[in-house]
């Protein structure tokens, strides 16, 4: 049983909104409340939505740039992001693959898969997704060597 806490109030976009917490660590809700104190002391804060999206991003290595590149281009192929996309959405009933973004750095391809969560946080079913797609592209391309799951290209659902 996880216990449950209540922060707030959170005055944003000119509403008061009560904070439900449910966590095994006890100073987040009281540190929690201290943030929603001196925001309200502020008159409040502002939130717009630019992007509704959770990022992961794999990095995968051949044995050279040009094996790289041709990935990146049947990734952007759109016959083949369609697929790409099939591939991710049936891993999960709620995440939508929106994408894939590539960068090439020598033989290394960053590929920044951003996808819609709904309502979850979504890091566990974008990752699941991810590694469903990972797993067709060695059938397509079998000299990929998968160095990380995460290559520090992702960004979250927040600022980046």
């Amino acid at each position: 049983q996880i216990p449950v806490g209540v922060a707030g109030p959170l005055l944003l976009n000119g509403f008061e909104y009560m904070v439900p917490m449910a966590t095994t660590e006890g100073c987040l809700v009281a540190s929690t409340n201290r943030g929603c104190k001196a925001i309200h002391m502020c008159g409040g804060a502002t939130s717009i939505l630019l992007r509704d999206g959770m990022t992961r991003a794999p990095v995968v290595r051949f044995q050279s740039a040009k094996r790289a590149a041709d990935l990146k281009y049947y990734i952007e192929d759109p016959t083949n992001a369609e697929n790409l996309s099939h591939i991710f959405n049936r891993t999960t009933r709620f995440g939508r693959l929106q994408g894939i973004q590539c960068a090439i750095a020598g033989k290394n391809l960053y590929m920044r898969f951003c996808c819609f969560t709904g309502d979850a946080m979504g890091m566990n079913m974008v990752s699941k997704g991810v590694q469903n797609v990972l797993d067709y592209l060695q059938t397509v391309f079998p000299d990929m060597d998968v160095i990380s799951v995460s290559g520090n290209y992702c960004a979250d659902k927040k600022p980046a």
